[in-house]
């Protein structure tokens, strides 16, 4: 009986239209979060991941959004039924289709962009128009409500519910429907959801229309995709990226997310001419024999310091489990008593150890250029000397494509407020591998380590102190603008 009070005062009078329309309003607040949650998944390929990307694509949905609140009003006053309601969320589900049917054609084209430019100018295209017309359903809803109740009660009620079901968009689709079944199957049930929600509101009015409505529902399981498999030996969805294995001449790549983010290159027989040999360097650099890999990839690291320490032992902690299975599917890493892999996030797993090494390789990008901030601060670099012997060595990969080297310059001054002595070297034209050492080091003693590798010695001559410019930032768990300097020194790369 309580139950059946709390309905109908909740519903009003003529409780079944009512709440069919306010089922309705929680339909398009579950779809439209959903939609913007697996945008930015469709955009990682291209874009990458990075405040701006977020930035960029929320902002421009917000437009979409206010546009669809304003043109929602205008037609709320006009319709004389919900016909005008539900035909707008079925041009929402067309254009849905439309764009699983064409986004791969244009979005790598909008990609040469940059990451705000282009981002913008995708979901202007992508996202919009459908996001528009879903929440023109709001008003719509709340004027077609106060035919049954008092216009509060009937704003409250679709905000409310709106708002529920966008909660439940954020969950279903972080939780399940991407981790479990990829961004494109997601955009088709998102499409196939928007068709059932426009064609269900239309049936109680025509139902021939409708049946023609519901034509295209069963062909969206046929849409060809989003390519994004295509040329590779093996492509996966994850969390965290679109993990794929390529292979190019005589080298396969793992590449996450942006075809052009490279995470391992391994040949099919010696070195791989990349910066990743230069890891081979830190077993030189101390006397311990227990390494840290935090950044495993494919596990280029880890080949590296085996050509110098065949029987080192190692723990490597990688974030992306996909990323895992492709290191073991396709580079020949293989845990065993000397190599223990752990799946989670780098700082967070150095934070529960206890464990204390002589060597630690940090190769930390989140699926493209951009370093996760937190991984490069005076906190994080405190963390990692608190787990290190006497005589540890930390080797760290940091990619700078900048005219003024601003990002290898603050993070050598961060590494400094933490270790005696930082050196750089250059190993590729854009790639640094800075060392720190717990030790005071001169550079005389780290070149004299060198003679003793000469198979290194004349690739990795030109190893320098870590000079820092003055002004160069201390990245800091509160302020660590890496983010603004990676966007500056990508627009002049």
């Amino acid at each position: 009986m309580v139950v059946k009070t709390f309905v109908s005062a909740f519903l009003g009078r003529g409780r079944a239209p009512v709440l069919f329309w306010l089922f309705t309003a929680m339909t398009a607040g579950a779809i439209l979060m959903s939609l913007e949650l697996t945008g930015f998944r469709l955009y990682a390929p291209y874009f990458g991941y990075s405040i701006y990307v977020w930035g960029g694509m929320i902002s421009t949905m917000m437009l979409a959004l206010a546009a669809g609140y304003w043109l929602g009003g205008r037609l709320a006053d006009r319709a004389e039924d919900d016909s005008a309601l539900f035909m707008t969320i079925v041009f929402s589900a067309a254009y849905q289709l439309v764009i699983l049917l064409s986004a791969r054609l244009f979005l790598p084209a909008l990609a040469d962009l940059g990451d705000l430019s282009g981002v913008i100018g995708a979901t202007l295209i992508i996202f919009v128009p459908s996001m528009t017309a879903l929440a023109a359903a709001g008003p719509m809803i709340i004027r077609l409500c106060t035919l049954n109740c008092a216009v509060g009660s009937a704003a409250g009620r679709v905000y409310a519910l709106s708002t529920a079901g966008s909660i439940a968009g954020i969950l279903a689709t972080s939780f399940v429907l991407v981790p479990r079944f990829g961004t494109e199957a997601t955009l088709k049930l998102l499409c196939a959801a928007t068709f059932l929600a426009g064609a269900a509101g239309l049936s109680r009015r025509r139902s021939v229309f409708t049946a023609a409505i519901l034509i295209p529902v069963p062909l969206i399981s046929s849409v060809t995709g989003l390519g994004w498999s295509r040329g590779a030996l093996w492509a996966e969805e994850s969390p965290y990226n679109l993990v794929r294995v390529v292979r190019r001449g005589n080298e396969r790549f793992l590449q996450l997310n942006n075809s052009s983010s490279v995470q391992t290159v391994q040949a099919d027989a010696g070195p791989s001419g990349y910066y990743y040999d230069a890891f081979a360097l830190g077993p030189l650099f101390t006397p311990g024999r227990r390494m840290l890999v935090l950044g495993m990839g494919g596990g280029a690291s880890i080949h590296a310091a085996r050509i110098t320490a065949p029987d080192i032992d190692i723990d490597a902690v990688e974030i992306d489990a996909k990323v895992v299975e492709a290191a073991w599917r396709w580079f020949g890493i293989r845990e065993s008593n000397r190599l223990r892999i752990h799946v989670a996030d780098a700082r967070r797993w150095l934070a529960r150890t206890r464990s204390v090494y002589d060597l630690v390789e940090l190769d930390l990008y989140q699926g493209g250029p951009y370093i996760p901030f937190y991984l490069a601060t005076r906190e994080f670099f405190q963390l990692v000397s608190s787990r290190m012997s006497s005589d540890g060595v930390v080797m760290m990969n940091v990619f700078d494509a900048g005219p003024k080297h601003e990002l290898v310059f603050a993070v050598g001054a961060t590494l400094q407020r933490v270790f005696p002595s930082v050196m750089a070297i250059r190993t590729q034209s854009a790639n640094y591998l800075l060392v720190a050492f717990r030790r005071k080091t001169s550079q005389q003693t780290v070149r004299a380590v060198l003679t003793r590798a000469p198979q290194f010695l004349d690739r990795w001559r030109e190893i320098q102190p870590m000079a820092p410019p003055p002004g160069a930032p201390c990245f800091t768990d509160d302020l660590a603008p890496i983010e603004q300097i990676t966007h500056r020194m990508l627009r002049f790369r």
